[in-house]
């Protein structure tokens, strides 16, 4: 199933949406509060399918926790000024921007985080490019994984030309802040059923730092 555009729009305190298969544009946007989940669905071949957002994921959302377990179309966490935001896609092969047209292949299509004003984001793949246009505020953690050729040199190439960030190593803060996130994310995977998925990400709660950057505005 794909929920319509607007789903949680508007999203207030005391309200878990959970969607199984997907969602298309603006989810959340302008969220006050409360918990937005879009997390894969068995096929009827029993794989695990899905979790994907449409454009604008969390558009200037204020408050409350997204948990994407798919990819997501452009521009999400637009405009973010608060809310936490985990973004689950991953790369179904190791990267090779000598292809070109990275937006095509990656796990974001493109313009994520511009304007950002505050917030935090854990992205599980590939962010895509022109990231972090206009960002002023909040910390955006990119996975590091040599076997995917993620890492800080690509997500330098990732950066929008007037993106104002510095790419730093974890301190013990956005350690305990990416560890946090992760917990709440590995908690819906279990709820879903989806245990071999949970137990992965646990290597990622070990040891933050030896997986993530902070990208921070300068």
């Amino acid at each position: 199933a794909a929920a319509g555009s607007g789903l949680g729009a508007f999203n207030i305190g005391g309200v878990r949406l959970r969607v199984f298969g997907g969602a298309q544009d603006g989810v959340g946007k302008c969220s006050l509060g409360g918990e937005i989940q879009v997390l894969k669905a068995r096929s009827a071949h029993g794989r695990w399918v899905g979790g994907h957002v449409g454009k604008s994921c969390a558009y200037g959302a204020q408050r409350g926790l997204f948990l994407i377990q798919g990819d997501a179309d452009a521009r999400a966490g637009i405009r973010l000024s608060g809310a936490d935001l985990v973004l689950g896609g991953e790369p179904a092969a190791p990267l090779n921007d000598r292809l070109g047209t990275l937006a095509a292949r990656a796990n974001c299509k493109g313009f994520a985080f511009e304007y950002m004003t505050g917030g935090r984001v854990v992205v599980l793949g590939d962010p895509g490019p022109w990231i972090c246009s206009g960002m002023t505020g909040g910390v955006i953690y990119c996975r590091q994984n040599p076997a995917w050729n993620l890492d800080a040199t690509a997500i330098r190439r990732r950066l929008s030309k007037t993106a104002k960030v510095s790419i730093q190593a974890l301190d013990d803060t956005d350690v305990a802040q990416v560890a946090e996130l992760l917990g709440r994310y590995r908690q819906a995977l279990d709820e879903s059923g989806q245990h071999d998925a949970a137990v992965r990400v646990d290597m990622l709660i070990a040891s933050p730092a030896d997986h993530f950057i902070a990208l921070c505005p300068v």
